[in-house]
């Protein structure tokens, strides 16, 4: 008997159409014309010898033989793509520029060993520095992809997950308790954290002051460790040394969440730059895994 093939992109064209519902926007997503759609369609139905689709006045519908070579139609393509990924990754070479907050670092270790142990012809150059500045150097084209905290004035960018703020302080301090509240806060204007705490700190009428000002994240956590001060992050950032104060417990008033975007540069990304952008969403988007436990 002779071996019959069907043509994956008419197998594509099928799939498209169906999950549009309709021929001129499948023809618009596919960049075919619609007669270009309809006869491929025409011609798969011939080749099969069943009707896939009922065609009604404003929407499409698959037939019930149309469902079963639909669901056919998606393992074939997606085995079609992983062939292709497979083949694609085992050529994976070059570098990408990964902007992360010093915040960040303690997120991504595992996820970056993952990546190198996957792919390890692409080097991956990581460079630190604050959220603001690493949206300004994607937007450039001086980096590839930024993991950030989100900017109020620059939303952007792909949510990755929301976190809430906590107040962290040394087992058994005291800091929380002095007035007005010594706080070791990144910059003015450079940082969200900053910004939301002071904030509701000024709503609540609660005298702080900045006793201890970085842009680097572990000189923020040194005297915050030892009970010089209260700080702020995200329960995932504590390191040893830190605990989050309790509001009800300590007086302070409550901190809003804060969101984790990834943003890319523009033009077409390098396969090397795709797959770790994968990797990245995969670990950190909300519903996933959690991030990589601090050590």
């Amino acid at each position: 008997m002779r071996q019959r093939t069907l043509d994956l992109r008419a197998l594509q064209t099928l799939v498209t159409v169906a999950d549009a519902g309709s021929f001129t926007t499948a023809a618009r997503q596919l960049s075919y014309t619609q007669s270009a759609v309809s006869m491929q369609l025409r011609r798969l139905e011939s080749e099969l010898g069943i009707t896939l689709l009922q065609r009604g006045p404003r929407t499409v519908q698959p037939t019930r033989q149309g469902q079963e070579v639909l669901g056919y139609a998606r393992e074939m393509l997606r085995l079609n793509g992983e062939v292709w990924r497979r083949i694609e990754d085992r050529e994976v070479a070059g570098t990408v520029r990964l902007g992360i907050p010093a915040d960040y670092a303690l997120y991504l270790p595992a996820t970056l060993a993952s990546f190198a142990e996957q792919y390890p012809r692409v080097e991956v150059e990581v460079r630190s520095e604050l959220s603001e500045t690493l949206v300004a150097r994607v937007r450039a084209g001086e980096i590839d992809v930024a993991v950030v905290t989100r900017q109020p004035h620059s939303p952007g960018g792909t949510l990755l997950r929301r976190e809430p703020l906590v107040w962290v302080g040394a087992p058994g301090s005291t800091a929380h308790a002095q007035d007005p509240l010594p706080l070791a806060l990144y910059p003015e204007g450079t940082c969200e954290f900053r910004a939301a705490a002071t904030s509701r700190l000024d709503d609540a009428g609660r005298p702080w002051r900045a006793a201890y000002v970085s842009q680097a994240f572990a000189a923020l956590q040194s005297p915050v460790s030892v009970g010089l001060a209260v700080g702020v992050a995200t329960p995932s950032m504590l390191g040893p040394g830190l605990t989050v104060l309790d509001p009800a417990e300590t007086g302070l008033p409550a901190l809003p969440g804060v969101e984790i975007a990834l943003h890319r540069s523009t033009g077409r990304p390098s396969v090397a730059t795709r797959r770790l952008t994968e990797l990245i969403v995969s670990r950190l988007r909300d519903g996933s895994r959690e991030p990589d436990p601090v050590a």
